[in-house]
């Protein structure tokens, strides 16, 4: 028993009306259920009930226990002193106002079944409660659920933007830069390739456009890599001693070799190979930001993240080979880096067109290749595009995971109709 359950149960009327009555047997009819309190203070506002003849307006509290009212230090609080109806599972200790008075208290009657379901989707391991959910869901309402989820994840990704662009005072172009950065770490390496970024302002690698050389230097040298063995010896002397001119001039300070992590990866995504994929990529692209920005197709943006060069070595880095960005790769560019920014530029500058490009690059491409979306998909719950396997991951991360079950469309349907 907890209070999310009091809550569902209440405002879905999952119980015999005629049976409310107050710990004082007097009769409760509700007129309005109210509105979850999403701020401090009562559980639910703008409640409207009717208690024995007289109609009340405001708010209400709800706990397992009315003890707890107490125990949530609730007593002296002025923002609770005016609640119209305390809702509790147990009545354990009667409450009463500042004025010696009882508040009217609700022991709210329910059948034991929808706790049982909802405890059953609390504890166990497996998703067959929930498979069945979706299956009896329907198809028309589980693509609805996810269309949502996968707002809801695109919105908070770019949510996310617009904090992160605040810390940069504004600079698109430099938030940019971090989150570019961090989409080539590919997952296991993202946050070393942030810091890299945040360790090499933007400006600087705009003055050192067109100088690859240069490019790969700094960024190497940032990540630390010249203090490892595998970066070291004469064949990357001319390299360092690029690196070590640049460090003095802009008066850099490299990150902690440590944070890479190198193995259990795939060559293909070694940091040394993805860094100088990133040294090219912006190497060769001018106001890449803009004209990610504009883009209007997906062929577009995969144009813009061609770095046009295969299977090839640079004499500055021997022993890094340099290869194109994979389709798989500029996938997840555009789901990890593309469309959180045209989303986040669509709620700054109130574009609907970014937001829509947004979705659509994201119903164009096919659905990750990840363990969510193969679980979700054994399941029998199919994924038309990355739009679904995005929704997929909203769905574990926020739901599943911490176990709001009865705040899932899904959850809610399987308490509902499973106890009934």
């Amino acid at each position: 028993m907890n209070e999310k359950l009091l809550s569902f149960i209440w405002f879905n009327r999952l119980f015999p009306q005629s049976a409310l009555h107050t710990t004082q047997g007097e009769s409760i009819s509700i007129i309005k259920p109210g509105y979850t309190n999403t701020d401090s203070g009562p559980d639910i506002t703008d409640a409207q009930i009717r208690i024995g003849s007289i109609v009340w307006a405001g708010k209400i509290e709800l706990h397992v226990k009315s003890s707890h009212w107490q125990l949530h230090n609730h007593d002296g609080d002025p923002a609770y002193s005016n609640i119209i109806l305390h809702i509790v599972f147990h009545d354990d200790k009667p409450l009463k106002d500042n004025k010696g008075n009882l508040v009217p208290t609700l022991v709210l009657p329910f059948e034991q079944k929808y706790a049982e379901v909802y405890n059953s989707l609390l504890t166990t391991k497996d998703f067959d409660l929930c498979r069945c959910g979706f299956e009896r869901f329907g198809e028309l309402k589980t693509a609805s659920f996810l269309d949502r989820l996968a707002s809801d994840r695109l919105k908070s990704k770019a949510l996310d933007v617009l904090n992160e662009l605040k810390l940069n005072n504004g600079d698109w172009k430099e938030t940019f830069w971090h989150y570019l950065s961090a989409a080539f770490g590919f997952g296991k390496n993202a946050l070393p390739f942030k810091q890299l970024a945040q360790s090499v302002p933007f400006t600087i690698v705009e003055k050192n456009r067109h100088q690859i050389s240069n490019i790969a230097a700094i960024f190497f040298g940032q990540a630390g890599f010249f203090s490892l063995k595998k970066f070291s010896g004469e064949k990357y002397i001319d390299i360092q001693r690029e690196y070590y001119y640049h460090k003095q001039k802009y008066n850099l300070t490299s990150i902690d070799p440590s944070v890479w992590k190198f193995s259990g990866i795939r060559p293909v995504n070694f940091p040394d190979r993805r860094i100088l994929q990133l040294s090219v990529l912006v190497g060769r692209s001018e106001n890449l930001f803009s004209k990610v920005m504009e883009a209007e197709t997906l062929s577009d943006i995969f144009t813009l993240f061609d770095i046009n060069i295969n299977n090839q070595k640079f004499p500055f880095l021997p022993d890094t080979l340099l290869t194109k960005l994979g389709n798989e790769t500029l996938n997840l560019l555009v789901i990890n880096l593309v469309c959180p920014f045209l989303y986040a530029y669509s709620l700054y500058f109130k574009d609907d067109n970014a937001a829509q490009r947004a979705v659509s690059f994201l119903e164009q491409i096919p659905p990750e290749n990840n363990s969510v979306t193969k679980f979700m998909v054994s399941q029998g719950i199919q994924a038309r595009s990355a739009l679904d396997s995005q929704a997929f991951l909203q769905l574990r991360n926020e739901y599943c995971r911490p176990k709001r079950c009865i705040e899932c469309q899904v959850g809610r349907y399987i308490v509902i109709n499973n106890a009934i």
